[in-house]
């Protein structure tokens, strides 16, 4: 039986270590592909491209929102499981701040996955600077808009305002301190979001920003977007991700030839030797 064994355990041991039975986590961090900002009392105006989103009321307590996407499939490899996901964004401008009376009040901002395609369009490239850019600009084809996913291009929106889920993926509470970081933290359903963006990436267009005081006058929040002069402070998603184990097909092709070629061993041997075994109960003797 110890001969047996002598030869049995580097094979168990060999074909047991290559198959894989620990899976490690994995971080990746994505900028964003595409940041803009919508209007509802200036349906065809839009920001595209420039340095941040609006989020929230302006001085009339008109709405402004904000659209944003990663492209997850690119950068995360098919079949993973998200089990983690975080938005990071920094905060630009408060409004009120124009005229000197910064919004004190700190402001929830709701995301809500888009279920409707939006393009990203060049509405505010080339602009730098945030203060008197609350209303947007005529809008550039093809550049989302209040009332079209792509402006001028016979693609409405079913409902004004984006397509987006009613459920809340995660919220954060954003101050009034410029240059911080807010973040949306992980929750279930913005992991689900993030998996759905994985598997389904011809339909995953990203999140809605949604201020939940966004009919208060000079309630809304501007966030610096991917165009942002400095890029430590641009949008960012964290997930980490798990790949599922996948046994090596070499592993079990292993253990049963090294079982079978271990038999021959034997036979040999007791040949050779005039090995006899018994089988008494439970246990074997020579």
């Amino acid at each position: 039986m110890k001969k047996l064994l002598s030869y049995l355990a580097p094979v168990v041991l060999v074909a047991a270590g290559a198959w894989p039975s620990h899976v490690s986590a994995i971080e990746v961090t994505l900028a964003a592909g595409k940041v803009s900002t919508i209007f509802e009392n200036q349906p065809n105006n839009s920001i595209g491209r420039g340095p941040a989103v609006f989020v929230g009321g302006d001085d009339s307590g008109s709405p402004r929102r904000g659209l944003i996407d990663f492209n997850v499939a690119a950068n995360i490899p098919a079949g993973a499981t998200i089990t983690s996901a975080e938005l990071i964004m920094y905060l630009g401008l408060v409004a009120g701040a124009d005229t000197g009376n910064p919004d004190q009040t700190p402001r929830t901002i709701e995301l809500h996955r888009l279920i409707g395609d939006w393009a990203h369009g060049p509405t505010g490239l080339g602009v730098t600077v945030i203060s008197g850019t609350d209303q947007g600009y005529p809008a550039i084809p093809p550049s989302p808009t209040w009332n079209e996913r792509r402006y001028q291009q016979n693609q409405p929106w079913v409902t004004p305002g984006g397509d987006f889920s009613p459920t809340v993926s995660s919220s954060a509470l954003v101050g009034q301190t410029v240059n911080s970081a807010y973040k949306w933290l992980s929750t279930p359903a913005l992991v689900a979001d993030v998996q759905f963006m994985l598997d389904q990436p011809s339909l995953g267009f990203g999140w809605m920003l949604v201020n939940t005081d966004e009919r208060v006058a000079n309630s809304y929040r501007a966030l610096y977007t991917k165009d942002w002069t400095d890029p430590l402070m641009r949008p960012q998603l964290l997930v980490s991700y798990e790949l599922a184990p996948v046994p090596l097909p070499g592993a079990a092709w292993l253990f049963g030839s090294g079982v079978l070629a271990l038999a021959r061993v034997m036979r040999r041997s007791s040949s050779g030797q005039d090995y006899r075994a018994r089988f008494r109960g439970a246990s074997w003797t020579r």
